[in-house]
């Protein structure tokens, strides 16, 4: 976030931050990137706007716009309440665009909730310590990149090789299976127009070029990652599972996605298919039930695993 420079901007920025969040003159000094020398500046920008009425001052010492009664129905606060959730787990390092974005969803809710929100968006806050500028920085160029329609330059550092990349972002997703963030999009400098999978925390060397570009229009991201488990794509498989009885309510409480194929068997136990663009990301959740699933295909699968419990079983004698 850059600092505003002139008075105006910076008044502008304080009362966009007070409209979502209760702070104090040096919380503004730190979250508007001033030096501490501005903290005057801010004070009497905060004396003004009380004596104004655009801002209050509660009893805390902190300073806030009013309050705007929420129009969201119970339903539509709870989905606030939940993306705030969701975005406050996804962002496990401090950043200072994500605090505002649940500052902001915050404000929507009705009082009661918004107080036990804004307590955990100050424990957020507490993390302030532990920021990464170069994964800020990245993100912002991510977002510019997607946003502004202009290729990102990067080096991609994969688990088996570091390549460069030029990337024409069609859209930005988290991975539902282990809240990373990815990029999908086409490498112009691999050729081809078949879009992959860039996980945006192993991008470096991060470099937004003035390229223009464009999304296609017959790009559909939910048709392009239907067959994902998490994120990856790929030739389509077909995995079939089966669970102990003593599972059967669990797995009924799992979402497996509409074309999974579930039937309780007349022995109690549960036989799941689903057909997945490959297995790779289906083995931490299978090795998360343990000895209560059985992989029945496809054969590599089932081998896969069996070697990891092997390797367990040595581990634990």
């Amino acid at each position: 976030m850059s600092a505003p420079e002139t008075k105006a901007q910076r008044v502008r920025a304080v009362l966009d931050l007070l409209g979502h969040a209760e702070c104090s003159a040096r919380d503004l000094t730190g979250r508007l990137g001033l030096p501490e020398n501005k903290l005057r500046s801010i004070q009497r920008d905060l004396e003004e706007l009380s004596l104004s009425g655009d801002i209050e001052r509660l009893s805390s010492g902190k300073y806030r716009r009013p309050v705007k009664p929420t129009s969201l129905n119970p339903v539509e606060a709870l989905a606030v309440y939940s993306a705030a959730r969701m975005l406050y787990h996804h962002a496990a390092d401090y950043n200072e665009h994500y605090l505002t974005a649940l500052e902001k969803l915050t404000a929507q809710l009705p009082a009661p909730a918004q107080r036990v929100a804004a307590q955990a968006n100050e424990a957020y806050h507490q993390k302030k310590g532990s920021s990464d500028l170069a994964t800020t920085r990245t993100f912002e160029l991510v977002a510019r990149a997607w946003l502004e329609g202009r290729v990102l330059k990067f080096t991609y550092h994969s688990l088996v090789k570091a390549s460069q990349v030029e990337l024409v972002i069609y859209f930005i997703e988290l991975n539902p299976q282990n809240r990373q963030a990815y990029a999908i999009g086409v490498n112009r400098l691999k050729g081809g127009d078949r879009p992959f999978v860039f996980r945006i925390a192993r991008m470096h060397d991060v470099t937004l070029l003035n390229d223009a570009c464009s999304i296609p229009e017959d790009f559909h991201p939910m048709k392009y990652l239907s067959g994902a488990w998490g994120i990856m794509t790929g030739d389509p498989v077909r995995v079939e599972l089966f669970f102990t009885p003593e599972m059967r309510e669990r797995v009924r409480e799992v979402h497996l996605g509409p074309a999974a194929e579930v039937a309780v068997l007349s022995s109690g136990h549960t036989r799941v298919c689903l057909q997945v663009g490959g297995w790779k990301e289906l083995v931490p959740w299978i090795l998360g039930w343990g000895g209560e699933v059985e992989v029945l295909g496809p054969p590599e699968l089932r081998a896969h695993v069996a070697e990891a419990h092997g390797k367990g079983r040595a581990l634990y004698g």
